[in-house]
């Protein structure tokens, strides 16, 4: 039998691996998100769109992610 303060090691840097890859396809689905959000505000604004588009809670996130990251 296993010692339980092993298992529950291996456990944990099994969940933080887990949780590493699950942050990575987070941030790139973000990052795809903002990149077309982008697009679509420009594509608007070139369309005649006057006002500004207001920045929105993903936008926000994304800002305070790359805020962190320094």
């Amino acid at each position: 039998m296993r010692n339980p303060i092993d298992s529950v090691t291996q456990f944990c840097l099994i969940q933080l691996e887990i949780l590493k890859t699950r942050e990575s396809r987070l941030r790139k689905e973000l990052q795809d998100c903002n990149i077309q959000r982008e697009f679509l505000s420009q594509t608007l604004q070139d369309l005649g769109r006057k006002e500004p588009i207001e920045k929105d809670i993903v936008s926000n996130l994304m800002d305070t992610m790359r805020s962190s990251k320094k």
